[in-house]
């Protein structure tokens, strides 16, 4: 057995912290810088997928264009009722819904 010495080595890594209660060893959490991201708001999120579709939508008759608004405002009010509605358990851990599936929509 020999002894290799690594330099310049960096890691990554990530956790889900509602995927369950898991334990990160204070030992190891030291050499990491713990980042935590929320969930975008409404607002932001009204904002980015708008930006899309309204960009999308140009070339449509200004009827259809009205619309873009009212969609996005639905897509979203209806994934904050799934959310609340459909918590994720024990029993239902396919419960999972994320921005990825909102982008899917659109």
């Amino acid at each position: 057995m020999t002894i290799k010495v690594i330099k310049n080595c960096q890691y990554l890594a990530c956790m889900n912290p509602s995927a369950g209660s898991f334990f990160v060893n204070p030992r190891l959490q030291r050499h990491f810088w713990v980042l935590a991201i929320p969930f975008p708001e409404s607002q932001s999120l009204f904002t980015i997928y708008s930006t899309f579709l309204n960009k999308h939508f140009n070339k449509f008759k200004g009827s259809i264009q009205e619309l873009v608004q009212n969609v996005i405002k639905a897509t979203l009010t209806l994934h904050g009722e799934v959310v609340t509605n459909f918590r994720k358990t024990a029993a239902n851990f396919h419960y999972e819904f994320t921005v990825r599936h909102l982008t899917n929509i659109f």
